[in-house]
């Protein structure tokens, strides 16, 4: 062992030793800060490139997606009933059309021109927004003319504009009945103001700086080919700046610490074997510290350390059984709670995370000090925090704050952080304790309560809804804001609402709420109010509950209110027009049968006085035929007229429904032979009594076994069964012909309803006869249904009507 001077020694050791480590620590941290920042800025550069191409495709698709939305709604207006019937009615287009069309002014925020024309391209209505050119009229036609339905993009001084037309079709012919043509400025449809959205090139070309993406287009604008072309130099760079590739750096810091452990170990072996040797012993150190002692040999110094050490042991073994049980409980308690929990020093470093700190972060077990405080904090939130945390260790007081930390996932959650020293006996800090509280959920929850308490307002106030809650026992009251839509104003009472009520609904509102109290249960109520505001008389649906008030425990009145005037007019408005139908019916019905009696005395005068005239026999029968079909035709409007005013009575009386279904039979068979078909009727022995109007219910089998014949081809075979279960009577007329489409069956009872027919209309009707069998059995407390499995594939008519008791 050499000997070295007491005093020279150790310094010389120390100086040596420091100079090797600080040229060996300068030279990997250039190494690492070199490798490092290359390799993170090439990645960056990469990465920026990719995000910027996907935001520009993200871009072409929100702007297909908006194309496909906006066609698929036109399609929808295009088959709207409110189209079909202005084409046919012109009358009232103010009422019911304009107001449509002005409501389609705007889809999915993209301004839109929409005109409403007739198969010839005339105007009929539009939504209020002007624009179409003859030119454009013009190109209408011309796709009328050929019937597609077809788009196309064209230039204007004020940009290019993307113009298009949906057809309506006549449901047989598929002729074009009329067109909805539609017109938008394609620079309405570029999602940010520098994008370039236009058909694509033959040659496309991209710019050194133009990233280009497909518009993902709906197969009626695919011919378009749109393709949307964006300057990177306008679109964001996600990532400014280069953030630290974690694993690579820690993997390169990792290779380069092991290359300066190995030199710094070499180089240390031969300047401190004595301390080594010391360092063995102290390595060896176990539980047990009483029964070990350093070694008192080597040189001056290692001797005067190893007693000084031996020292040190005998006062520590006291303590240290102590320490050791009072660590063990606060590692238990610190590592066990679910915040993380940290301690710095007096200065403000960390000296130790808990283990929750290690598995939120992923950092390894006692990786502690500055940088691993740093690096998992927000960039942009940092500089705030360290100000609080100096501003902390300035005053000495306790802090609070919130920030968010990166999790191992990558993702930042929000943190309630409060911070506190431990001050000695004489008061100074000698270390801070802090714990971390993971407050992302209760931050979220507040958030969605926020959220969902602005969605419900504007959802209140696009309603014209109003909802407040009341405590009966206290009568006090509590009010959503947008009272004053509904009322024209805002009151703190209900007594002040009882004087908004109309006299004649005042007292029955009243009546309403005080009985739904008293049973504990809801009410429903439709006063009027004349509103505050204006005077106007409004209509208000009102529904009260009992519940839970918000404590969850006091019983309070949930009242929503809905302004429904709007409504309540339609309703009148429809009621009206229903009633004027009818009327006008029963007027046509008259006015048609009234020169049917004429016409049939003079085609039997024309069959008698020219009997021996062949010709004119002929033309004498074919008027007689017409006449009885046109007398048909009319007393069917005429029971319709009279059943759907409430004209209609039924004489009621205990019958047999086989008796019914036999005399309709009858007077179906003439079309039934006629058209060579199979007639099956099965009826049971059982009498089967219902309370009913014989001749009606005659008249309701005979018009389904009439429709069965007219619809099935010939050759064709009808079953009709009879049968009595579960106190109803019923009836099933099944027959193998022309069936049902699915879009028929939920309307095939109504007026003017009809099935596909031949081109001859041999059969031909109004479409009368189902509507006019629904009304008579409801008339007898039963019901009809239809059934069928498609066209081609027959169908089958159910009425059911209850039995005799």
């Amino acid at each position: 062992m050499t000997d070295y001077a007491p005093s020279a020694a150790p310094a010389s050791l120390s100086r040596r030793f420091a100079i090797a480590a600080a040229i060996l620590a300068a030279a990997s941290v250039l190494l690492i800060a070199g490798v490092s920042f290359w390799l993170i800025d090439y990645q960056r550069a990469q990465a920026n490139a990719l995000l910027q191409k996907r935001e520009v495709a993200f871009h072409a698709t929100t702007v297909g997606h908006n194309l496909a939305s906006i066609v698929t709604r036109l399609q929808e207006v295009g088959a709207s009933p409110i189209l079909a019937r202005a084409l046919v009615d012109g009358t009232g287009k103010e009422t019911y059309l304009a107001p449509f069309l002005q409501g389609l002014r705007e889809m999915n925020g993209i301004p839109l021109q929409l005109l409403f024309t007739d198969a010839e391209g005339k105007e009929i209505a539009d939504n209020g927004v002007p624009g179409f050119t003859p030119g454009d009229l013009a190109w209408l036609r011309a796709g009328l003319a050929d019937g597609s339905e077809r788009a196309a993009l064209r230039d204007r001084p004020a940009g290019a504009e993307l113009i298009g037309v949906v057809l309506l079709r006549h449901a047989r012919t598929h002729a074009p009945q009329g067109a909805l043509m539609y017109k938008m400025r394609v620079a309405d449809l570029k999602p940010v103001p520098w994008a370039i959205l236009a058909a694509a090139p033959a040659q496309a070309a991209a710019g050194a700086h133009e990233i280009a993406a497909a518009v993902p287009l709906p197969p009626r604008l695919a011919h378009l080919r749109l393709v949307l072309r964006e300057d990177e130099r306008h679109l964001q760079v996600p990532l400014e700046t280069a953030g630290p590739h974690y694993l690579l750096i820690v993997l390169v810091a990792f290779c380069l610490a092991l290359v300066v452990f190995m030199l710094a170990s070499r180089l240390a072996l031969g300047l401190t074997l004595d301390l080594r040797r010391l360092e063995t012993f102290s390595a060896s150190l176990g539980d047990d510290i009483g029964s070990q002692r350093a070694p008192l040999d080597g040189s001056r110094e290692v001797v005067s350390l190893a007693r000084a050490l031996n020292r040190m042991l005998d006062r520590l073994y006291e303590q240290h059984a102590r320490l050791e049980a009072e660590r063990r409980k606060f590692l238990q308690l610190a590592n066990n709670v679910p915040q993380l929990v940290w301690i710095a020093g007096p200065d403000g470093n960390i000296v130790w995370f808990n283990d929750r700190w290690h598995e939120f972060t992923g950092s390894p077990p006692g990786s502690i000090g500055v940088d691993e405080w740093h690096r998992y904090h927000d960039p942009d939130v940092l500089p705030q925090v360290m100000r609080r945390w100096q501003e902390a260790l300035a005053s000495g007081n306790m802090a609070q704050m919130t920030f968010p930390l990166r999790g191992a996932d990558g993702r930042y959650r929000s943190f309630f952080t409060s911070v506190a020293p431990l001050r000695d006996d004489g008061g100074r800090i000698v270390q801070w304790f802090g714990t971390c509280t993971d407050v992302t959920p209760l931050e979220r929850a507040e958030r969605a309560v926020r959220y969902s308490e602005e969605r419900l307002q504007q959802g209140l106030v696009a309603a014209r809804m109003a909802v407040w809650e009341r405590d009966p026992h206290s009568g006090k009251v509590s009010f959503s804001a947008n009272l004053q839509s509904v009322f024209g104003k805002n009151w703190h009472n209900v007594a002040e609402l009882q004087k908004l009520v109309h006299p004649d609904d005042r007292q029955a509102l009243r009546d309403t709420v005080k009985q739904a109290l008293r049973a504990g249960g809801e009410y429903r109520a439709t006063p009027r109010i004349r509103r505050a505001d204006d005077g106007r008389l409004a209509w208000i649906d009102m529904r009260g509950r009992l519940g839970l008030g918000a404590d969850g425990r006091s019983t309070v009145v949930h009242v929503v209110a809905i302004d429904i005037t709007e409504r309540k007019r339609a309703e009148e408005a429809l009621q009206l027009a229903d009633q004027r139908k009818d009327e006008f019916l029963a007027m046509l019905a008259h006015e048609l049968r009234n020169p049917l009696a004429p016409i049939s005395s003079a085609a039997d005068m024309l069959r008698l006085a020219y009997a021996g005239e062949p010709r004119v026999k002929q033309i004498s029968d074919i008027i007689a035929r017409q006449v009885a079909h046109m007398r048909h035709l009319v007393n069917d409007l005429l029971d319709v007229s009279r059943v759907t005013r409430g004209l209609v009575t039924v004489a009621r009386q205990a019958l047999d429904l086989r008796r019914v279904v036999v005399e309709a039979a009858e007077q179906a068979r003439p079309l039934v032979d006629a058209r060579r078909h199979v007639l099956d009727v099965r009826l049971g022995e059982a009498p089967v009594m219902v309370d009913g109007d014989h001749t009606r219910l005659v008249q309701v089998v005979a018009n389904l076994l009439t429709n069965a014949a007219k619809y099935t081809p010939e050759g064709g075979r009808i079953e009709v069964e009879l049968e009595a279960a579960d106190g109803h009577a019923f009836l099933a007329v099944h027959d193998d012909g022309n069936g049902i489409a699915a879009d028929l069956l939920p309307v095939v009872f109504d007026l003017f309803t009809q099935g596909s027919r031949t081109l001859d209309r041999a059969q031909g009707g109004l479409g009368l006869g189902l509507a006019l069998v629904r009304k008579l059995v409801e008339l007898h407390g039963g019901q009809v249904d239809a059934a069928s499995a498609g066209p081609g594939r027959g169908s089958t008519f159910t009425v059911t009507l209850p039995l005799l008791p």
